[in-house]
């Protein structure tokens, strides 16, 4: 049975693929650790491993991957069976409700070697998925180097074969993913992440943001104005977005707002007057036990009677 790549035909499966950022970042991860270990100047290295998710319906997740044992055989990839069988085992055990929904491999194009292992991964799943992730650097590419495939049988000119099919997905993100995601992002090359930098470029993405925000009201005040001298026609779809838009803003002249405003700001002040007052005490209490020890030394030495008298009355202050 030959293997076949139709690039122009989409799956008419009808399901909903939605891929996880940690199956992304499993893959770059495994696929960097044999790079760097690989000798310089060699190709890059072909990774395999498993995917898993659930399906619920019509939409199918991706949420992890493990890494696969395989040998270069006569056939193609031979995956090694036991060793998949006991990873499936121990993630299972974690993750009860995650299954075995397809597998990975980086590369530029299929070809008929990945067909004995898309076989092997058929033992688990019926209808397993591909991910192929494409490891070479494309600048022009604006999307991410990463495809899905579905498989289709057909029949052509009386002989059944096998046709990879690329199929529609979407990024889904939970709270703990972003977290982590971010953090990634934020490793310096040296393998940890500077709370400085971090800091930095957080008060980057908000100046850029304000920044963004502050040139768009002022396109918008332009045109307000130039409508109101009357050298530009009236727009009514813009200006009822402009009118919906400045109705969304909170209303600032309204007596509760300005009574909410007054007390956080009062309370803010009091606040910073409490903790003034309390670094100050600190610092006063402080100078009398320094005080009070050296007039209590200078007392043993017999260098002055009232020493004891003098650091007592510090501590009866």
């Amino acid at each position: 049975m030959v293997v076949r790549v139709d690039n122009s035909r989409s799956s008419s499966s009808g399901l909903e693929f939605k891929l996880h950022p940690l199956v992304l970042i499993n893959v770059s991860d495994h696929h960097t650790r044999l790079k760097a270990n690989s000798p310089e100047g060699a190709p890059p290295p072909l990774v395999l491993g498993c995917l898993l998710g659930s399906q619920d319906g019509r939409s199918v997740e991706l949420a992890n991957s493990f890494e696969m044992k395989w040998v270069q055989g006569e056939a193609g990839y031979e995956v090694d069976s036991p060793f998949l069988v006991k990873k499936q085992e121990q993630y299972k055990t974690v993750f009860p409700k995650q299954d075995i929904v397809g597998w990975y491999c980086t590369g530029r194009q299929l070809t008929e070697q990945h067909l004995a292992v898309h076989r092997k991964i058929s033992e688990f799943n019926e209808s397993p998925l591909l991910l192929l992730l494409d490891p070479v650097i494309d600048h022009s590419r604006k999307d991410l180097p990463i495809d899905v495939y579905e498989t289709e049988l057909h029949v052509v000119d009386g002989v059944p074969q096998t046709i990879f099919v690329k199929a529609n997905y979407s990024m889904e993100t939970s709270d703990a993913e972003r977290i982590g995601v971010d953090q990634v992002a934020k490793i310096l090359p040296s393998g940890r992440a500077s709370g400085s930098e971090q800091l930095t470029a957080h008060l980057t993405s908000l100046h850029s943001a304000i920044k963004m925000l502050v040139a768009k009201l002022s396109i918008i005040q332009q045109e307000v104005a130039a409508v109101a001298d009357g050298s530009v026609p009236f727009p009514h779809a813009m200006m009822r977005q402009v009118n919906s838009l400045v109705a969304s803003l909170p209303a600032l002249d309204n007596p509760q707002f300005k009574t909410d405003y007054l007390t956080e700001f009062n309370d803010t002040l009091a606040t910073l007057l409490l903790a003034g007052t309390t670094q100050s005490l600190a610092g006063l209490a402080e100078l009398g036990d320094r005080l009070g020890l050296a007039y209590e030394k200078a007392g043993r030495r017999g260098r002055g009677g009232g020493g004891g008298m003098m650091a007592a009355s510090l501590y009866g202050m």
